[in-house]
């Protein structure tokens, strides 16, 4: 999911964000509908406009999908879910374009508590704003999420983070892993952007 700071040219599909940097309490954005065909991140009382994720993007989530299911984390109750909220902090809701729970955090959301995902990923565009992204990496790490993948489909490109200090840069028929949380899971940069 990409996060828009400022208008560019060819940016906004829906015409400019209406509530863009506009201050909200925690209350009232958890209860709030945006009327304007954007969904909105949460950054201590700020809402930050982003798009969900785009029908290109689909073949993305298609391969990490295929590839998830035939794992033994997945048959032990760990599900992948698409844009779901993660709070960082009190104050700071963001959405990855894909998240991994646990089964023990599963059941903790449907009994009401909010949880930090072990491992995300996110896909990159030519319209994101770089410190952003670093904003967004820092606040996930800090929060305890423990793999970031960030997705580059320009470059079939993909950064996988394991802390802020810690990436390497995979290409071609490179593993992909996030053994750190799921350790069952791993895939080629190629079938990731199998299409």
């Amino acid at each position: 999911m990409e996060t828009l700071l400022e208008h560019k040219p060819n940016t906004f599909f829906y015409g400019s964000p209406k509530y863009a940097g506009q201050r909200m309490s925690k209350t009232s954005f958890l209860q709030w509908e945006p009327d304007d065909r954007y969904v909105y991140e949460y950054n201590e009382g700020i809402l930050e406009p982003t798009f969900s994720m785009r029908q290109d993007e689909n073949y993305l989530l298609t391969n990490i999908e295929n590839r998830f299911f035939e794992t033994t984390d997945f048959q032990a109750g760990v599900r992948l879910r698409a844009e779901m909220d993660a709070w960082v902090t009190d104050e700071q809701m963001r959405r990855p374009d894909v998240s991994f729970f646990s089964k023990q955090q599963l059941q903790l959301m449907d009994a009401g508590a909010d949880v930090v995902p072990g491992f995300v990923i996110e896909f990159a565009s030519v319209s994101d704003d770089v410190q952003k992204g670093l904003t967004k990496l820092h606040q996930y790490f800090d929060a305890g999420v423990q793999v970031v993948w960030w997705v580059y489909p320009l470059y079939k490109e993909v950064y996988v983070y394991t802390s802020p200090k810690n990436v390497v840069i995979c290409t071609d028929d490179d593993i992909l892993s996030a053994a750190a949380v799921l350790p069952g899971f791993q895939m080629t940069v190629a079938d990731l952007f199998i299409k």
